[in-house]
């Protein structure tokens, strides 16, 4: 596993394990692409980042962004009114450098809780 830059122009201060990139293509079956045209998925999550990368800590006021309960550094992407309900679970680590840990298809609480699981053990390595 390797923390890499999401080399996408208009975004400077986001990053993703390098596993999250094919989380998110096995979630919603569309190919991830570093250039345009992207599809359905992928440009929303492109547009979500782009207002991360500018208001990082501050994206929680707005809908698709939560920050989880009981959890210290851990916050999610979410669209739940779409018809693949996608999440993307990330940190916000110092300098504000966003780092998304993992991407899953949420069908049910126990897909959740075990994202969550599985970010707390990333976010275990990338604090080590």
């Amino acid at each position: 596993m390797e923390l890499e830059k999401i080399d996408i122009n208009g975004l400077n201060d986001i990053y993703a394990l390098s596993v999250v990139q094919k989380e998110f293509t096995k979630s919603v079956n569309e190919q991830w692409k570093s250039n345009p045209p992207w599809q359905r998925y992928q440009k929303k999550l492109i547009q979500d980042l782009a207002v991360l990368d500018m208001e990082k800590e501050r994206a929680i006021d707005l809908p698709q962004y939560e920050k989880l309960t009981g959890e210290k550094e851990l916050f999610s992407i979410r669209h739940p009114e779409s018809k693949k309900n996608v999440r993307i679970i990330y940190t916000i680590v110092e300098g504000g450098i966003v780092v998304l840990l993992v991407a899953f298809l949420e069908k049910n609480d126990g897909d959740y809780q075990n994202a969550i699981n599985v970010a707390k053990c990333r976010l275990q390595w990338l604090n080590s």
